[in-house]
């Protein structure tokens, strides 16, 4: 299926007619004007590839028959051609034993087009197991350098084939929806909706026994459950949808208390989930479910993780939950809340003192502009998550200063206003400058999470952490110039692009980003959805399509 090229945005009605379309929802203002019921904008992402099968059926059947008159037989020529079968030395009868020559007799008469007998079959992994490799691909991470996964338990336990029909259902259920949306295909959908409907029914039969709803496989099945409405994405209302298997989840956290944390697994699982955690309550300015952030600090210091900063992660914990509750504070006053967030920046400047050398990175300044970023820098991580982490500093950064622009204007409607001019000016200025730091270097990570050049080997890694004046850029020459997206992507080894999508929309968001950099963020969350099949990635996009008015 080849790609088309960009397909016009604009609705049916101005397409049909040739004219501009505005493009604004839910109805463009051609048609209102013109009192016609405007249909709407196409799937941008759908459109992308065209289904050229018929085609490609009729040039296969072209080239048959120019093979089948190049290899016939002359007239003169008795013999009919065999099957492979019959002129191998051995075979595979249907009961699964050798058979030797000898035993194989049948002659297939010739024709001009192949036939099932005259084609070797080939061997084609079934659609829940190319599901299963994308999905592991694009999401799953085994503990590397740093010692910490994603979604690695998915390998461990579909491999077992004790595990329960609940878990193998919601695992499918969720890499067949984002196989389906990467590869277009509305069958493939539909056998991830069938397989949703089946690992539901599974899971609320599970959580009516308590003994059955706090073991892992439950657990597990709500979490890959909530990951298949990523997939599903359709519109911002669809985090609700998300953000209920996300309050399922967190219930049956606390159903399962503090003794779970004495299995591994349930250590491993209980921190990889409790960042959604974190990014739901941030995203729909919902607190913490109850709870959580108590399991979390007794569990902290049973947890293995505990070698490259800890102490650094867990205190930039603390202040992703303080600036989620400031963000959501509806009672203090203006004041008090400017300084409440000034106070967790303060914190967040504070714990990099605590931070590792295996989290610095380094930074590429360009000579010359690239088509493919936006700006002239980029950073080279040793790692993904620490990418992944570094930029939830970035986004909890413009968070916290969001509070201070906010705050400050409330308190010009006071009488007297409640900051000084010189207070307000200097404050204002600072929360700009702030953001458009953060800003800068969320999209200096892109290149690398999206594949624009590599993350270094395991070796080189090592070098660099133990000697921060290596230069990873230098060693490595040409691997390091910027290429299209996608090129230097492992299909063995995800970069978690997922985590870039919320920082990247944050960022692109901010009044004062220029048109271009938001059309580029548009493109790179476009890319993303495309290449792992996640449709929450064009729901931002287009919201920001409509933002920016384009």
């Amino acid at each position: 299926m080849p790609n088309v090229g960009r397909p016009s945005k604009g609705c049916q009605g101005c397409r049909s007619r040739k004219v501009k379309c505005d493009q604004k929802r839910p109805s463009c203002s051609q048609c209102i004007r013109a009192g016609r019921e405007c249909f709407g904008y196409r799937d941008p992402l759908s459109m992308m590839f065209k289904n050229e099968s018929d085609v490609v059926a009729k040039k296969a059947e072209r080239r048959y028959e120019v093979l089948a008159r190049k290899k016939g037989p002359s007239p003169s020529t008795k013999t009919e051609p065999t099957t492979p079968e019959s002129t191998s030395p051995e075979i595979w009868d249907m009961d699964g034993d050798w058979m030797s020559e000898a035993k194989s007799t049948h002659l297939v008469p010739f024709t001009r087009y192949p036939t099932p007998e005259s084609m070797v079959r080939e061997v084609v992994p079934s659609i829940e197991d190319q599901a299963l490799g994308f999905f592991i691909g694009n999401y799953v991470s085994r503990p590397k350098f740093v010692p910490r996964g994603q979604f690695e338990w998915v390998t461990e336990l579909i491999a077992d084939p004790m595990t329960e029909d609940i878990l193998r259902h919601s695992i499918n259920a969720a890499s067949l929806a984002g196989f389906a949306n990467a590869t277009k295909s509305l069958a493939i959908m539909q056998q991830a909706q069938a397989a949703y409907g089946s690992a539901l029914r599974l899971t609320n039969a599970a959580l009516r026994v308590t003994d059955t709803a706090v073991k892992d496989s439950t657990l597990m099945s709500v979490i890959m459950l909530g990951t298949y409405e990523n997939f599903v994405f359709r519109d911002k209302g669809s985090i609700k949808a998300w953000q209920k298997h996300v309050d399922g989840a967190c219930a049956l956290l606390n159903l399962r208390g503090k003794e779970q944390f004495q299995r591994e697994l349930s250590r491993r699982l209980f921190h990889q989930f409790y960042g959604i955690i974190l990014l739901v309550a941030l995203e729909t300015g919902q607190p913490v479910h109850k709870g959580m952030r108590e399991l979390y600090q007794f569990m902290t210091p049973t947890s293995e993780y505990s070698i490259h900063g800890r102490a650094w992660t867990t205190r930039l914990v603390d202040v992703m939950h303080g600036s989620i509750n400031v963000s959501q504070d509806r009672h203090s006053d203006p004041h008090s809340l400017v300084n409440m967030a000034l106070d967790l920046d303060r914190e967040l400047n504070d714990i990099k003192a605590l931070m590792p050398t295996v989290w610095d990175c380094e930074r590429i300044h360009l000579d010359y502009a690239s088509q493919h970023l936006y700006g002239n820098m980029y950073d080279i991580y040793l790692d993904p998550w620490i990418a992944q982490m570094w930029n939830n500093v970035f986004s909890c950064r413009i968070n916290l200063f969001k509070v201070v622009q906010k705050n400050l204007s409330k308190g010009r409607l006071f009488e007297p206003p409640l900051f000084s001019w010189e207070e307000d000016a200097e404050l204002s200025a600072r929360a700009r400058q702030v953001q458009m730091e953060s800003v800068e270097a969320i999209v200096a990570a892109v290149p690398q999470i999206t594949g624009m050049i590599p993350f270094p080997d395991i070796q080189t890694a090592r070098r660099r952490a133990s000697d921060p004046s290596i230069s990873i850029s230098e060693e490595a020459g040409t691997a390091y110039v910027i290429a299209a997206p996608g090129t230097y992507l492992d299909h063995a080894q995800s970069t978690q692009m997922v985590h870039l999508i919320w920082p990247l929309y944050d960022a692109a968001r901010l009044p004062f980003v220029s048109k271009e950099m938001t059309q580029w963020a548009i493109e790179i969350l476009y890319f993303i959805a495309l290449r792992i099949g996640n449709r929450q990635a064009v729901v931002l996009a287009d919201e920001l399509k409509d933002v920016s008015g384009d």
